[in-house]
């Protein structure tokens, strides 16, 4: 065994690692990485050159990960200060960008290292031991760097997990088609993120654990840019509906993240059940964060309507463009009085604010009769067609047809032409 590699193993202290990016995202994220890694010390942040050479100067860690693109002068001046004024420290460049005058310049100011920005969570971790032992990678003792480990505590595996997921681009959506009763026409997609790692589980679950971490917000933003990427693809009269909670809404760099020549056909849709009580609806100032968003033209959709008065509050208070029903209504429509009065309970609330109800999950013809008659206008589900990736929405003709030929099927098996097929959408029709 080498002399380095001898040292290395009789050390105890972890590696001091500080980050300097000017996405904060890309920062918190890899806070909790390195959290993760139990020879790994986390010792500071920066979001400016100017302010990652003071950093370094007054924290003295053993490895910055340096983005090559930030504001104060950039990575490479960075570089050159850090490398001259505190030679110790080990400078990682990290890079949306990976032509190779990007990679020379970093290197050539003196960077030990180079990591694309979307290499995996793994890489970056294995980097970071390798800069400060060239003989890391050769050591057959290395430590396994097990990104979930059944050793870690229950808050460091979802740090973990959250921040994997994010770093790695596993954040994808679905999109499931809004279809109008009346005319079977297309007017918007819901979008259903996914997190395509394991462990499989619901998005849910996923943003339950992201809270946990103090990751909610980068959680939520991925999923956002995920669903976001399907507005230029999709034609200009379909909207796209993207659920938040009320607290990353609250958030200016989730409202940023709002470009403007697509915010009118964004409709963000907020659940009662997220909003707990109507103290911390008040204390939120929805009104003021609506007030934000509808000014950039974004329109508001209220979520999981359904029985009990913090669902009819909700209403009030968002005054929403579109209201959607719990799905559990819509299931047991038909089979239950309570759920037929409360649709219509819905229905009507919701007309009174000057909004369209969305029923979700409807899968019979059925059911499709049955909202009809209570006045509901949008519905989606197995009735319109089920959701599909992005790559499958870029065939939008195919998408709108299919849901035309479904509707019109499924209410000329329930009574006859009542429901009349259109087989042209007319332009703005995607307005709620």
């Amino acid at each position: 065994m080498s002399g380095a590699k001898t040292e290395r193993a009789e050390e105890t202290s972890p590696i001091r690692v500080a980050v300097a990016d000017d996405e904060e995202t890309v920062v918190d994220v890899l806070r909790a990485l390195i959290g993760s890694d139990p020879s790994l010390r986390f010792v500071g942040a920066a979001h400016n050159a100017e302010d990652a050479i003071e950093m370094t100067l007054r924290e003295r860690p053993d490895v910055v990960l340096l983005d090559v693109r930030m504001p104060g002068g950039g990575g490479l001046r960075a570089t050159r200060e850090i490398t001259k004024r505190c030679a110790p420290t080990k400078v990682v460049a990290l890079s949306a960008h990976e032509d190779s005058d990007t990679v020379i310049g970093m290197i050539s100011a003196g960077a030990s290292a180079y990591v694309p920005k979307g290499d995996s969570t793994e890489k970056i971790l294995r980097t970071i031991h390798r800069t400060i032992d060239a003989n890391y990678m050769l050591t057959e003792q290395q430590p396994h760097l097990t990104l979930v480990s059944p050793m870690l505590p229950r808050r460091t595996q979802q740090s973990t997990a959250v921040a994997k997921a994010i770093l790695d681009g596993a954040i994808t959506a679905e999109f499931e088609p809004i279809a109008e009763i009346a005319t079977g026409r297309i007017v918007g997609v819901d979008a259903r993120p996914r997190v395509a790692t394991l462990p499989h589980r619901s998005y849910d679950t996923w943003l339950a654990d992201a809270e946990a971490a103090d990751l909610l917000l980068d959680m939520e933003m991925a999923a956002f840019r995920a669903s976001f990427s399907a507005l230029p693809m999709i034609p200009d009269d379909l909207f796209l509906e993207f659920e938040v909670t009320q607290s990353t809404a609250t958030e200016a760099r989730f409202r940023r993240a709002i470009r403007r020549p697509f915010a009118p056909r964004i409709v963000l849709g907020f659940s009662p059940l997220a909003a707990m009580d109507a103290a911390t609806l008040d204390a939120t100032d929805p009104g003021g964060i609506l007030a934000t968003l509808r000014g950039r033209g974004v329109r508001i959709a209220s979520r999981d309507a359904g029985p009990g008065v913090a669902s009819l509050r909700h209403l009030s208070v968002l005054s929403p463009e579109l209201v959607r029903l719990d799905e559990t209504l819509v299931r047991t429509l038909g089979q239950s009085f309570s759920s037929h009065s409360i649709v219509a309970a819905v229905a009507a609330c919701a007309s009174d604010v000057g909004a369209r109800v969305i029923a979700s999950g409807v899968a019979s013809s059925e059911q499709l009769h049955e909202l009809r008659n209570l006045g509901i206008e949008l519905v989606q589900g197995p009735i319109v067609g089920d959701p599909i990736s992005l790559s499958e929405l870029r065939d939008e003709p195919t998408m709108r047809e299919g849901a035309q030929v479904k509707l019109s099927s499924a209410a000329a098996d329930k009574d006859g032409d009542d429901v009349p097929p259109s087989s042209t959408s007319t332009p703005g029709g995607g307005a709620p």
